[in-house]
């Protein structure tokens, strides 16, 4: 660990192109890291009886669409909670997908949250400077020593694992809709979010087309460890990721964040710094 003395700055991560590679990121946090393994703990009963059942060609070309909406949204508000090594972590704060910087309140236990700042490969926290803000972490963010900096590490942590996985859900370029609708993505439900209506996808094992004969997932999404729910202009409202492939879903909320420029004023303060 090492202390910088101010917060990241966001350097160029790399762009991953496809899709699956969120289930990657999901299964790298180690599983036993919570203390519920259950695969289906925190899974939404099904509000429609059709699924699970392949995408339609209307359905992949959403989801294809989807990390792309996120990338050209730019900021999304983002708030989740995880449990990671028996401690329940809430984050509140928001994703810079252009830039590939995050900001958010993370606290514990009712205590006051720290200040945290990450991109896909370091975290920085900073002590907490007082009680959580419907308004989000402060901005500008402070600008002084106190800030400590280690490398992003989702294979140990199920929070960093989350924080990762974030940003995997943002892209310059939308995926394959064609390949897309050949993988093992399933379409489960309809279902909504804050009253917006929304489909959930299995997200896809693997990028390649799904071959019952020699498969070694479901044909059914129930090996899946990434859902989607996103409407119809392709905005992702929500992701759920099983991590460590076996451990309970954790739910991560998107919602918008018009004019938040945070990522432009951690770039401020540490040029100023």
């Amino acid at each position: 660990m090492t202390t910088s003395g101010r917060p990241p700055t966001g350097p160029s991560p790399r762009r991953l192109r496809r899709l699956a590679a969120l289930a990657a990121v999901a299964v790298l946090a180690l599983t036993g890291c919570s203390g519920d393994d259950d695969p289906d703990a925190g899974a939404s009963p099904p509000a429609s009886g059709e699924g699970p059942r392949p995408l339609t060609g209307d359905e992949a070309q959403r989801l294809s669409m989807m990390r792309y909406t996120n990338y050209t949204d730019g900021v999304r508000a983002v708030r989740f909670e995880v449990v990671d090594n028996g401690r329940t972590f809430s984050v509140d704060g928001w994703a810079d997908f252009t830039r590939h910087v995050g900001y958010a309140h993370i606290g514990q236990d009712g205590g006051d949250p720290e200040l945290v700042a990450w991109t896909l490969s370091q975290i920085t926290s900073h002590a907490p400077v007082g009680p959580a803000s419907d308004d989000g972490p402060p901005l500008p963010p402070p600008d002084d020593a106190a800030w400590t900096s280690s490398t992003l590490a989702p294979e140990q942590s199920r929070l960093h694992a989350a924080l990762a996985l974030v940003f995997q859900a943002g892209s310059e370029r939308p995926d394959n809709p064609l390949l897309l609708q050949q993988t093992d993505a399933r379409w489960l439900r309809s279902d909504e979010v804050d009253g917006v209506r929304v489909d959930v996808v299995a997200g896809p094992t693997a990028d390649r087309v799904y071959d019952p004969a020699t498969a070694t997932a479901a044909a059914d999404g129930s090996d899946a460890t990434v859902r989607y729910w996103f409407d119809e202009q392709s905005r992702l409202l929500r992701l759920e990721t099983r991590l460590g492939g076996a451990g309970e879903w954790t739910a991560v909320d998107f919602s918008d964040a018009p004019g938040v420029d945070f990522a432009g004023a951690f770039l401020t303060t540490t040029a100023s710094g």
